[in-house]
């Protein structure tokens, strides 16, 4: 079975494998299957899951995935981002009064409401954030 099912912005689906230490024995009869269902099979080579920045950012901001952002919080932040388009990420940090700044942000990340960059750097003061209209 694969690790992964997904859809790409075309409409495909995909079945994926991520990499673990070598290629699944069975690659080509899911391969295979995959074809009887009109859909595509690789193995994500571990390069695109190790290097880059993305996953060492995921793993900064999954840390936060419980936190709790007071209402006053959100609403300050989604209002500075409203009134100025984008602003970087440390700026975003001084509106944030309420809670922890760092955590606050990365849980209105990882809600949807705001987002940033993942692939170009390591998450830093100079990130840009944006809001995400709904």
């Amino acid at each position: 079975m694969p690790d992964l099912h997904m859809q790409d912005i075309d409409g495909g689906w995909w079945m994926l494998d991520a990499f673990d230490r070598k290629l699944p024995m069975e690659a080509m009869v899911i391969a295979q299957a995959a074809t009887q269902v009109a859909q595509r099979y690789r193995v994500v080579d571990r390069s695109e899951i190790y290097d880059g920045f993305r996953l060492r950012n995921a793993v900064d901001l999954l840390r936060y995935a419980g936190h709790t952002v007071p209402l006053g919080d959100r609403v300050r932040l989604l209002a500075a981002l409203d009134e100025n388009g984008s602003l970087p990420f440390a700026d975003c940090l001084r509106v944030l009064r309420e809670t922890q700044p760092v955590a606050a942000l990365a849980s209105l990340i990882l809600q949807g409401l705001v987002e940033v960059e993942l692939d170009d750097a390591l998450i830093g003061p100079e990130t840009m954030v944006r809001r995400i209209r709904a």
